[in-house]
């Protein structure tokens, strides 16, 4: 498992899953915004930049978790923690 933090959240990514990936749709997608944060090294997205730099750069759309959800291994997820969240599930 592959993690980094950004502004509010985490994204975490599960290499087992990549290990059959030809796409790189995370790291695409990322790019499609122009912050390429993530880049590919050894077959598996990893960060481009310091992860204090990806925390500044991020811009939280999700891209990369969809990009790899529909054209990906499903490898790559996203969390956002929503404060009172929990509390509505009681």
């Amino acid at each position: 498992m592959y993690e980094f933090k950004f502004r509010t959240g985490k994204v975490s990514i599960d290499y087992g899953k990549c290990d059959d990936c030809t796409s790189f749709a995370c790291v695409k997608a990322c790019s499609l915004y122009g912050r390429n944060i993530l880049r590919v090294q050894g077959g598996k997205p990893v960060l481009s930049v310091s992860s204090e730099e990806a925390r500044r750069l991020c811009i939280e759309c999700l891209a990369c978790e969809q990009g790899c959800y529909f054209k990906g291994q499903q490898a790559l997820t996203i969390v956002l923690p929503v404060t009172g969240l929990d509390r509505l599930r009681r």
